[in-house]
């Protein structure tokens, strides 16, 4: 059991980036019309054409699970390529609701989607880590 805990809060960065994202995908999987019905969502419905509402969460949900597989195995290739798409995926949602922001939507989503991209490049440090690995996420 201490092994097991010793693990995830050494990637505890790269659990809670991966397990957020999971979350946000299924809130969009099974709620798909906020993209289409919210006007915070309309410059991101248009940017993401068909792959808005259900699509969108399914995308989220598929890649981070992915990605939690590579970080339970360990799979540093796995874990850095999907980290990447996972971190387009944000900094889209963050230019869709900061174009949409501009468009006089009031909202503030723009701001945390941005600060949830910014704090998950916490998961590749610039130091090496104490056990010798270069990339925690």
């Amino acid at each position: 059991m201490k092994k097991i805990r010793s693990f995830v809060w050494e990637r505890r960065s790269s659990f809670i980036f991966t397990v957020g994202s999971i979350a946000y995908g299924f809130y969009h999987f099974f709620k798909p019309r906020v993209i289409s019905h919210a006007g915070a969502y309309e410059a991101l419905n248009f940017i993401l054409g068909f792959l808005s509402g259900r699509y969108f969460g399914l995308l989220f949900i598929m890649i981070a699970t992915a990605k939690l597989y590579g970080i339970i195995t360990d799979n540093t290739q796995l874990r850095l390529s999907l980290y990447f798409a996972l971190l387009f995926l944000w900094i889209l949602l963050a230019i869709g609701f900061f174009i949409s922001f501009i468009q006089g939507n009031d909202n503030a989503a723009w701001i945390y989607t941005l600060i949830i991209a910014g704090l998950s490049t916490n998961i590749i440090s610039a130091k090496p880590a104490l056990n010798g690995r270069e990339i925690d996420g």
